[in-house]
């Protein structure tokens, strides 16, 4: 007992005399020594420092998810083939459609929670953070969106590439225009910078734990009336040809694949770094984010992301396929055709 008394005694006394030298400013200092000289898990040592805001919490958070290694979508013949022919009980079918265009045909066994109501409390309740949840939209953008919020609470969410669009060719159950071609708008090879001299923006959700913070940054998204995309044809006539100052064009792509080709002006922070507070710090907090990606999943996972922070984002509908046709820019493969995979009508999964 007296050991241990002496033990933290001499902790406090290292502690305090490194911050009479340190002039008691050092936030790095602090969350290292309090946890390694006292015992503190580091949950509990960050929270007793000021260093540890809202935004921190959620980047630290997403950055766990975007450094775990896990695929954000799930192909359309995988879901087809494991859940609804294998009827594999591990996995949780959710289409976050609108209930009018779900009534109209959603893959077998889906239940459905709108996408403007994924925040919602009874609504989290329905999913089992013990299941894989595939999330299914019109095309894969919203979807894609819903999975990083579902993730970045504890969930195993993965979004079905390309939507309904790629389960079915029915064009009353699509209920949207699936993709067709490329318009082939140019291209550039430059590599353009960006600094990281700007400051995150200032929020306060008024939540106590990292997960209500997240819920509620996604809330006011979610009902802040934004669209979660934008066309390449408006990218390209506003921030391209018109050179809007307003629009601020970021591509999340692996940097070889930016160095091949994409839209002038774009700056490439590579979809896996984007939680990074040097990384964010090159973005500007007062323009309008395009994120490019490759066909529009990605960026719409950076999207959610980002506007849970502040910022002003938009994932380019369809990515660089959306864009260009050139096989070379693009490095991977684009949308074709529908597997047309059988689909269920009425409100009942």
């Amino acid at each position: 007992m007296r050991r241990k008394i002496a033990k933290y005694v001499l902790a406090w006394a290292v502690l305090l005399f490194a911050l009479a030298i340190s002039g008691c400013s050092g936030e790095d200092f602090n969350q290292k020594t309090i946890a390694s000289e006292l015992g503190t898990d580091k949950e509990q040592a960050q929270n007793q420092t000021s260093g540890d805001s809202e935004a921190v919490q959620i980047i630290g958070v997403t950055n766990d998810y975007l450094s775990s290694g896990k695929a954000p979508t799930i192909s359309a013949q995988e879901v087809y083939d494991t859940v609804v022919t294998g009827q594999d009980p591990g996995y949780i079918l959710l289409s976050v459609r609108k209930p009018e265009d779900y009534a109209k045909g959603h893959i077998p066994g889906a239940i459905n929670i709108p996408f403007g109501q994924i925040f919602k409390k009874e609504n989290l309740d329905k999913l089992d953070k013990g299941k894989k949840i595939v999330v299914i939209c019109y095309t894969g953008h919203t979807a894609s969106q819903a999975a990083m919020f579902l993730n970045q609470l504890g969930y195993e969410a993965y979004s079905m590439k390309f939507g309904m669009m790629g389960w079915t060719s029915d064009e009353n159950v699509l209920a949207t225009k699936p993709f067709t071609k490329a318009p082939d708008y140019p291209v550039e090879v430059t590599i353009n910078q960006s600094e990281p001299t700007n400051e995150l923006p200032a929020f306060a959700s008024g939540g106590e734990k990292t997960e209500d913070i997240i819920i509620a940054q996604t809330e006011n998204y979610l009902t802040s009336d934004r669209a979660p995309t934008i066309s390449a044809q408006e990218v390209y006539e506003e921030a391209v040809m018109g050179q809007n100052p307003d629009y601020f064009l970021l591509s999340v792509r692996k940097a070889e694949d930016y160095a091949k080709g994409h839209l002038p002006g774009a700056v490439n922070i590579p979809y896996g770094q984007l939680a990074k507070e040097e990384n964010l710090k090159k973005l500007p907090a007062g323009k309008k984010i395009v994120v490019i990606c490759y066909t529009g999943h990605t960026a719409s996972y950076a999207a959610m992301f980002l506007n849970q922070l502040g910022y002003d984002a938009y994932a380019m509908k369809f990515g660089m396929t959306g864009w260009t046709s050139d096989e070379k820019v693009l490095a991977t493969i684009p949308f074709t055709k529908a597997h047309d995979f059988p689909t269920k009508s009425g409100n009942n999964p």
